[in-house]
């Protein structure tokens, strides 16, 4: 039991990391903008580019999965629920009135599927399948915004 505790301990300060880290992300991209006296408005593209990809972080998105699959094992039934699902509603509906760079987010999208395909074949511990089998729906997720952003929510 104290081994399971410490693992949990783990998981939780992994995900606080990496989340912080993201946030800071966000929250320097929207210092720069207002430094510019635009708020969001008329970002250059790699500023958009570190907003999404800190967005993608968030929900855990392929290539900026590395964290998810452990975080799972460490995680309780409910609370891996909840980063399977609550975590991730915010992040896509911000990216959803961000989504401009078609080229960027099907990179995205097809990298999400193709790790997240290879990385479930040998998986055993239920709770990584279901990380890695997140990652791929994402992508799904991602490819529907990109035809009609309203859609997505419905596949969620």
């Amino acid at each position: 039991n104290d081994n399971k505790n410490m693992f949990s301990t783990e998981a939780s300060l992994k995900y606080f990391i990496v989340q912080t880290m993201a946030s800071l992300m966000i929250l320097f991209i929207i210092l720069i903008s207002l430094s510019m006296n635009e708020f969001l408005t008329n970002l250059s593209l790699p500023s958009k580019l570190v907003l999404n990809s800190a967005f993608l972080t968030k929900m855990g998105t392929a290539p900026f999965h590395f964290w998810f699959p452990e975080i799972m094992e460490g995680l309780n039934w409910m609370n891996a629920m909840i980063l399977l699902t609550w975590q991730k509603i915010a992040p896509m509906i911000l990216i959803m009135y961000n989504f401009n760079n078609n080229l960027y987010f099907s990179i995205i999208i097809i990298i999400s599927m193709f790790i997240s395909g290879v990385s479930n074949w040998n998986q055993t511990s239920m709770k990584k399948i279901l990380a890695f089998s997140s990652i791929n729906h994402m992508g799904w997720m991602l490819s529907i915004m990109m035809f009609n952003q309203s859609l997505w929510i419905f596949y969620f």
